[in-house]
């Protein structure tokens, strides 16, 4: 489903942080995201799309 919204555990589990790292890079705009309430949702494909940019960024993941 090309826009299946994710949770953030659900984005926990696949990039295997914890889910303050998460709601702090959706926060300052690090992770492509939408607050629907009081959570963040992520689109797979922008997951997906930040995730390669990320292992492509000198830094990258690490430097988050």
């Amino acid at each position: 489903m090309a826009d299946e919204l994710l949770s953030v555990n659900e984005v926990t589990k696949i990039l295997k942080v914890s889910k303050a790292t998460v709601q702090r890079w959706c926060r300052e705009g690090k992770l492509p995201a939408a607050k629907i309430g009081k959570e963040y949702r992520i689109r797979r494909d922008d997951l997906e799309r930040w995730y390669e940019e990320q292992l492509r960024a000198p830094g990258g993941l690490a430097a988050q």
